[in-house]
């Protein structure tokens, strides 16, 4: 799969010159886009087996995320 990716403009220009910084750029980009996807499907993956016997309905969990958003909220000063 190819990606394209906007960059600054001096940085561009400076990677348009320099074939080998072209490719650390390009090295560093596809191994930190590599490692979130994978740790995304990770934890993705673990909670699901972790709540597949849970009986907590959609519902309980939009009550708790309200509640945890909330609490942030008032600790943060914001309301």
């Amino acid at each position: 799969m190819t990606l394209d990716v906007k960059l600054p403009k001096e940085i561009e220009l400076r990677v348009k010159r320099d074939k080998a910084l072209r490719d650390i750029i390009r090295r560093k980009i596809e191994h930190e886009i590599s490692k979130e996807i994978k740790e995304g499907l990770f934890f993705s993956m673990l909670f699901d087996e972790f709540l597949e016997g849970s009986k907590l309905t959609e519902e309980d969990v939009n009550r708790v995320d309200h509640k945890v958003k909330e609490g942030i909220v008032e600790r943060l000063g914001w309301k």
